[in-house]
């Protein structure tokens, strides 16, 4: 559990700086990079705990890893399903933004894997 909330806290800072760059850059506009942002990191957090969940079962590593990629493209593939019937946000600012977080925060996972466990 302890690797959960350091991956949490680490990426929650660097989705926030990452953010606040690209906002202030003046990428896209604020709304569709807070969007793009807000989502993968709540996927990542999802997908990292599932992750978390079968590490210790090499039978099922695969299995967790392939449900969290599964999970990503799902959620990127709605998104862009979603903004082109709906003009809430500009579409290609926060699927990019969106595909952007997501690839940084999937960096950050192996980082974070075996956390807890080399702590002990």
């Amino acid at each position: 559990m302890r690797s959960w909330r350091a991956y949490a806290v680490c990426a929650f800072a660097v989705t926030a700086a990452v953010a606040l760059l690209l906002v202030g850059v003046g990428v896209g506009t604020a709304s569709a990079v807070w969007f793009g942002a807000g989502l993968a990191y709540g996927l990542q957090l999802i997908a990292f705990g599932a992750l978390l969940a079968v590490r210790d079962r090499a039978q099922l590593l695969l299995a967790g890893w392939l449900t969290g990629m599964v999970l990503r493209f799902g959620a990127v593939g709605l998104s862009i399903f979603w903004l082109s019937r709906n003009a809430v946000l500009p579409r290609d600012p926060a699927v990019l933004s969106l595909a952007g977080f997501m690839f940084l925060l999937l960096l950050l996972e192996p980082v974070f894997l075996r956390w807890d466990l080399r702590r002990s």
